[in-house]
């Protein structure tokens, strides 16, 4: 079910109590609400205080500060947090006066709902409170067929990767070794 539909069904069940906020969809459980800058944890702590489970997905990060790197954890989506209803009469005005909570997701001044699916998706992919990527499937020194731009069905190999999905390939072009640099769509598997 999508927003849309979910919309739908909203307007039909409210018809008799307009105004009191109450949602009562089963199937979508989630809703997304964006936060003061840097205050997601203020904003999961008072919503965890009013009875919403909430959830943060957080990325490992490496920060540079005064000749010092260190791996913290960051929000995956800056700026937004998740809170599921707890019961199907949830007031969702609630979540948008919370402290930390800057205002909730809507369209048409209703909350746009999230599949548990998605939220699952996400907690299915972390690895000790953090999400991991997916397995890369290239590696250096492989051979690729560059698959779009000027140079699209050339061979070239692969000699530096990034973790914005960016490649530098090597190529023999007119006998001269020419690096160029592509994102992982740009080439395919020989």
């Amino acid at each position: 079910m999508d927003c849309e539909e979910a919309r739908r069904l909203r307007a039909h069940e409210a018809e008799g109590r307009a105004g009191t906020g109450a949602l009562s969809i089963d199937a979508c459980k989630w809703v997304a609400l964006a936060t003061h800058a840097h205050k997601e944890q203020v904003a999961l702590d008072n919503l965890a205080r009013q009875g919403f489970s909430v959830y943060c997905p957080k990325i490992r990060r490496i920060v540079r500060h005064a000749r010092r790197s260190q791996e913290v954890l960051r929000p995956f989506f800056p700026g937004y947090v998740f809170a599921r209803f707890g019961s199907a009469g949830s007031r969702w005005r609630s979540m948008a006066s919370t402290f930390g909570v800057r205002r909730v997701i809507a369209f048409g001044g209703r909350p746009c709902l999230l599949e548990e699916d998605f939220i699952a998706g996400l907690k299915a992919r972390e690895v000790y409170g953090a999400l991991t990527k997916p397995a890369m499937t290239y590696r250096i020194g492989q051979s690729v067929c560059l698959t779009s731009g000027a140079f699209e069905g050339l061979v070239a190999t692969i000699i530096e990767m990034d973790e914005r999905q960016r490649l530098v390939v090597l190529l023999e072009l007119l006998n001269q070794s020419v690096r160029v640099r592509t994102g992982y769509a740009g080439v395919r598997e020989l």
